[in-house]
């Protein structure tokens, strides 16, 4: 009997066919960087580019996915890195400090806030609505109101933004970078 298509083994439910092409996509990058398209990733999982359009309708969109399953990872360590911190300005700077140390060296993660990359997910008009959703799932008592945190969180990815393009930003400790940030974000929830 043929059955043609992933590699002789179709998936059983869509879910299943979504998982494989992210898990394909992530593979992808890991290798190629965010160069992979999606031709390399419908050859991976064994079946046509058409096929991955079906349940992701852009390369953005499959980019996204496999973001989003990176961004557990990184949230896990970013609450890692949060342990026996009880000041929420030490935390803001803790997890900015986390991200540029992380997401540049991550080759699942790195494309999302790659310099120089105008489909970067960091930035686009979800970026701060993404970053406060990762804030939600922190321990951080931030006691903010629904506008304070907004602007926080625009404030966190803008900073961020800057910090992955300049290149001396890996050269600069995490205590000389941690000044900056304070300088920067306290205000916030001072």
């Amino acid at each position: 009997m043929h059955r043609g298509g992933w590699a002789g083994d179709p998936p059983a439910t869509d879910e299943e066919a979504a998982a494989r092409i992210v898990a394909a996509a992530r593979a992808c990058i890991e290798v190629d960087g965010t160069g992979s398209d999606l031709a390399k990733v419908a050859r991976r999982v064994g079946v046509t580019r058409q096929t991955v359009y079906r349940y992701f309708p852009t390369r953005r969109a499959l980019f996204e996915a496999v973001a989003e399953q990176g961004v557990e990872a990184l949230v896990v360590g970013m609450a890692a890195s949060l342990t026996g911190v009880d000041d929420p300005r030490d935390a803001l700077v803790r997890l900015m400090l986390h991200c540029v140390r992380t997401l540049p060296n991550d080759p699942g993660l790195s494309f999302i806030a790659q310099p120089g990359r105008g489909d970067a997910l960091i930035t686009t008009a979800d970026a701060p609505r993404l970053t406060l959703a990762v804030l939600d799932r922190l321990p951080i008592a931030l006691d903010l109101d629904e506008r304070a945190r907004a602007a926080l969180a625009e404030h966190m990815v803008r900073l961020l933004q800057s910090l992955l393009l300049d290149e001396t930003t890996q050269l600069r400790s995490d205590e000389d970078l941690g000044v900056f940030l304070h300088a920067c974000l306290d205000h916030h929830v001072a």
